[in-house]
């Protein structure tokens, strides 16, 4: 899982040729209802780079979405192998024997550990080639290609292949999928803040229309055919390939090239430029904006806690609950269905009592939820209690997000959010792997999953406290509109997204 970004102008991208006067005198003529359907979905889409941004969010939706079923079959095939027997509800149950040399439920931890380390490698290379190349568009075409690939390769998961298979994604997906990421939001420009939010939140519909859809019908096909999670998994990477790679493919036609915005000293290269670049600007940070480096601290545990928590729930409820995939299903989707109750909760919150007390409440409410999480939900007999944690971790991602976004756009000055989006991203990636460690580590050495939680619940409570130390730079009066500047990403998945990104990649604003 993955997580999403907040877009920003990019530097070295082309600028609207349109004044701001003649984007609202063309809506104001329009006029009616299709005006205002042309103003939700696209806003400005007369620019093919806006055209394509529409076409990359479908469609990279999509292929994230998809890893939610493949991660049920990584489960169930895992189990088999192991040996492990079914219960009545259709589960496994933990019957101690192991696979690889770990217990089935310690496989998705242990993807989602690997794909962090891989991400959190390949995103300063990422950033580099956006920045000192030419090359930004093949780049992009490369790793939207590498993504489609991967999840049509996953159609091919046996009993015999499924581990291959969960490095490949954990690997190969999870780093392309953060790169196609990085180059999409490259190209978002626009004249004003608000011809942005307009782009930015057209864009989010277009994210989040694919996921729902694309869950919807593999959620329907799954009630309708009554297929295992291995048979269905197949069935959903083949339709996220084909309508995922179909929508990248339209993306990359409409992407202009782009020339280099920075110029590469003599005698380096790309990865190491990516690392200098970062670490000059925390350094320099520290000293201009101190207020961003902690808050970009404080996310680097934030987003790992946050995006993780999809991974491991997933396992926990399928090993630790005994809840079937079907019942998993639902879990999704009531998660989904209920996160726009979030980002109200959060426009409200943030206009009344600023973006920095907004941002410690909704971290509050993950630490108070989780550890209810922990306390109470242990076995089968609290399965219909999961139902309830459901609504309301979607109520928290749905704040989250926006929250976590407004709060970053208010510390940090406007010409600058552009270039310290880059390192917002890597931020939020670059310990998004020590809480599925700290699980993997336990369940193995304790078997018990309860306690295996209780990394993400460190992770939020240190993230709370950075958080506090954060120097409120400017009015903290949240502004209209804060929250579209961005959506959720980091995937994840994991969000993200990830999302580019788990649940914290299903947010819809």
């Amino acid at each position: 899982m993955t997580i999403e970004e907040v877009p920003a102008p990019a530097e070295g991208a082309e600028v609207a040729s349109r004044s701001p006067a003649s984007t609202t005198d063309t809506d104001a003529k329009e006029g009616g209802c299709c005006s205002s359907t042309k103003k939700f979905f696209l806003y400005d889409s007369t620019r093919p780079e806006i055209q394509a941004f529409y076409f990359n969010q479908f469609g990279r939706s999509i292929l994230f979405m998809s890893f939610m079923f493949l991660s049920l079959a990584i489960l169930e095939l895992a189990n088999q192998q192991a040996g492990c027997p079914k219960n009545e509800n259709g589960a496994y149950t933990k019957c101690g024997n192991t696979v690889y040399g770990l217990q089935p439920s310690s496989m998705l931890a242990l993807m989602a550990m690997i794909g962090g380390i891989a991400t959190s490698l390949f995103m300063p290379y990422a950033g580099a080639v956006v920045d000192y190349s030419d090359r930004r568009r093949g780049f992009g075409k490369v790793c939207a290609a590498l993504l489609v690939l991967v999840n049509f390769v996953q159609i091919f998961i046996f009993e015999s292949t499924w581990f291959a298979m969960t490095i490949l994604q954990a690997v190969v997906a999870s780093a392309a999928f953060m790169a196609n990421a990085m180059v999409l939001w490259s190209y978002v420009s626009a004249p004003n803040d608000h011809v942005l939010h307009g782009i930015t939140a057209s864009g989010r519909n277009w994210e989040v229309l694919g996921m729902f859809i694309f869950f919807i019908i593999v959620g329907a096909v799954q009630f309708a055919s009554g297929w295992d999670s291995v048979t269905l998994a197949r069935f959903s990477q083949a339709l996220a390939s084909f309508a995922g790679g179909v929508s990248l493919f339209l993306a990359y036609k409409r992407y202009p090239a782009v020339k280099a915005v920075k110029k590469l000293e003599e005698g380096k290269n790309l990865w190491i430029a990516g690392i200098g670049e970062l670490f000059h600007t925390a350094i320099n940070l520290g000293k201009t904006q101190p207020g961003a480096q902690r808050y970009l601290l404080a996310v680097s545990f934030l987003a790992g806690a946050v995006g993780s928590f999809t991974t491991l729930v997933i396992t926990y409820l399928s090993e630790a609950i005994q809840m079937s995939s079907t019942g998993i299903i639902i879990f999704m989707l009531i998660n989904m269905a209920t996160q726009p109750i979030g980002v109200l909760i959060h426009r409200t919150a943030a206009r009344r009592v600023g973006h920095k007390k907004n941002y410690l409440m909704v971290i509050s409410f993950f630490v108070i939820l989780t550890a209810f999480f922990i306390g109470f939900i242990a076995g089968p007999d609290q399965i219909n209690w999961t139902y309830l944690f459901s609504v309301l971790y979607g109520v928290a991602y749905g704040w989250y997000y926006p929250s976590s976004n407004g709060f970053f756009v208010s510390l940090v000055p406007e010409e600058l959010v552009t270039e310290l989006w880059g390192f917002n991203m890597f931020a939020s990636v670059i310990l998004s792997w020590v809480p599925p460690l700290i699980f993997t580590t336990l369940n193995e050495t304790t078997g018990n999953l309860r306690l295996g939680i209780i990394g993400i619940l460190a992770f939020l409570l240190v993230g709370f406290g950075i958080v506090l130390f954060i120097p409120e730079k400017k009015s903290d009066a949240a502004e209209d509109d804060d929250e579209e500047k961005g959506s959720v990403e980091t995937p994840p998945p994991a969000e993200a997204d990830g999302d580019d990104k788990g649940l914290q990649d299903v947010v819809v604003e």
